[in-house]
């Protein structure tokens, strides 16, 4: 045995996405060591803790060994972290929505020794900057935030949008530029410059926005990916097929292949189903209007957490209206990148991605289709907690169940964000 434990972190501060090497020594052969990871994140306290049967050298390798018990149950480098549950529920804001570095405290206990080390996860990577973005176009307020990366450019643009929660995602954004990439994480609505509420947002806004950082973002090559997260996703395909000559290629997560009303995201009073999209003044169609089989109560009617997919498979097997209200993938001629969980309860991500995979591939156009599998509908980057399955949304204020278990939530985490990464290097060096 050395004279004192020690943990040893590898590296101890890096980009939220980088792995950690996480090693323990110095504790007696064959000891019982409680590992415990704690932060403060979005206001709340997060902790985790997993117990592990030291070797005969008393050491711990947390990528090899097997916990005994606690938090998480299988062999990960990184899931003392992404096992880390909130203490607070009522403070909670999740994902992060600010860029301030996360700090994470480990400690290893046997009972009689003790070992502490810590551990920085950063979103913004050396160089990269910020501005704020309140531009007037076309009567409109373009508002968001962009994040460019160190160097002089020019860089690829990516254009990344939140779902039903509204708001801009900035960590995911600074992310993109510390990999290479200009994004103007843009705002939707719940934002400054933007409508409280969802209800009837026309489509000249996204094409706007898209003319104005193509004329004044200058990107590499022309190269503008549309992204986004739920609605969000269903988004970035909706523009894509109504703009495609604006567009480069699309990476929707958990998106879908059809229009929605409100769903949770509307003014009081004006309930689930009001309009959402208009292109010209004119309303376009939406799965709920008119649907002889779509049923809120198969969502609602049971004690909550609610899981939303069973109302959204009722609306889709009214075929007609479906038909009616599905986005017109096909239109677009450009490579799309989906992104689904199998496990998804908020709407069927993964069956929903296939139909518009089925769609494109029967007009012979490039579509990929990443699944998440057994994750639930909250799709991050990685080694974020990956516990939260259950919260209440941030309009609504409804309990809500997301899906998928931790484990598969990081698995998820990890693989879908390398997956975007690589396709997106490969499309914008096409």
């Amino acid at each position: 045995m050395t004279e004192q434990p020690r943990i040893a972190i590898t590296p101890e501060r890096a980009l939220v996405d980088v792995a950690r090497d996480i090693r323990i020594d110095g504790f007696p052969a064959y000891a019982f060591i409680t590992v415990t990871a704690s932060m403060r994140m979005c206001g709340a306290q997060w902790r985790s803790q997993a117990v592990f049967a030291a070797g005969h050298d008393g050491s711990l390798d947390l990528s090899r060994d097997c916990p005994v018990s606690g938090s998480y149950a299988e062999p990960s480098a990184m899931g003392i972290v992404w096992s880390m549950a909130c203490c607070d529920m009522d403070r909670v804001v999740f994902p992060p929505d600010r860029t301030e570095a996360l700090v994470i405290d480990i400690e290893a206990s046997d009972g009689r020794h003790t070992a502490t080390a810590r551990l920085v996860q950063e979103f913004l990577a050396e160089g990269v900057t910020h501005r704020a973005v309140r531009e007037q176009v076309g009567g409109m307020t373009v508002s968001g935030e962009l994040y460019t990366p160190a160097g002089p450019g020019p860089h690829p643009l990516v254009i990344y949008m939140n779902g039903s929660s509204g708001g801009v995602n900035a960590p995911r954004a600074a992310l993109f530029a510390a990999r290479g990439y200009q994004c103007l994480a843009l705002a939707i609505f719940n934002y400054d410059g933007r409508p409280k509420y969802l209800n009837d947002m026309p489509l000249e806004y996204f094409e706007q926005a898209l003319r104005w950082a193509r004329a004044e973002l200058a990107p590499r090559d022309g190269f503008v990916a549309l992204s986004g997260i739920s609605r969000g996703g269903e988004t970035s395909l909706l523009v894509a097929a109504h703009y495609p000559e604006l567009v480069s290629a699309v990476v929707a997560y958990v998106p879908s292949p059809v229009m929605h009303g409100v769903v949770s995201a509307g003014a009081p009073g004006t309930g689930r189903d009001a309009q959402v999209w208009t292109k010209a003044g004119e309303p376009l169609p939406h799965l709920w209007q008119d649907n002889a089989s779509a049923d809120w109560d198969a969502a609602y009617a049971s004690d909550p957490p609610y899981r939303q997919s069973h109302a959204f498979l009722s609306a889709t097997r009214d075929s007609a209206a479906f038909e009616r209200a599905r986005i017109p993938v096909e239109r677009y001629p450009g490579p799309i990148m989906l992104v689904s969980a199998s496990d998804d309860g908020f709407w069927p991500s993964t069956a929903y991605s296939e139909i518009v995979v089925r769609q494109r591939m029967a007009h012979g156009l490039p579509t990929f289709h990443h699944v998440c599998m057994g994750a639930g509908h909250h799709v991050h980057y990685p080694y974020l907690p990956a516990t939260l399955i259950s919260k209440p949304h941030a309009m609504s204020g409804l309990l809500l169940d997301a899906g998928g278990t931790p484990a598969a939530n990081a698995a998820g985490n990890e693989g879908s964000y390398l997956a975007v990464l690589d396709f997106l290097g490969r499309e914008s060096s096409a």
